[in-house]
């Protein structure tokens, strides 16, 4: 799992950066995702973080 360090950002950035690594985390593995949510009752939006 990967985590992000957003210590020295402003709100912004932190926010620009999180949205930049849900669209990458969505482009590599959305449809093994999306897979996932339909095979185990998952809600794929809140899988990928999105509101």
């Amino acid at each position: 799992m990967i985590y992000l360090n957003f210590t020295n950002l402003d709100n912004e950035t932190q926010e620009r950066l999180l949205s930049v690594s849900k669209e990458d985390v969505e482009s590599r593995s959305g449809t093994e995702l999306h897979q996932f949510a339909q095979a185990h009752d998952k809600d794929y939006e809140a899988l990928l973080g999105l509101p």
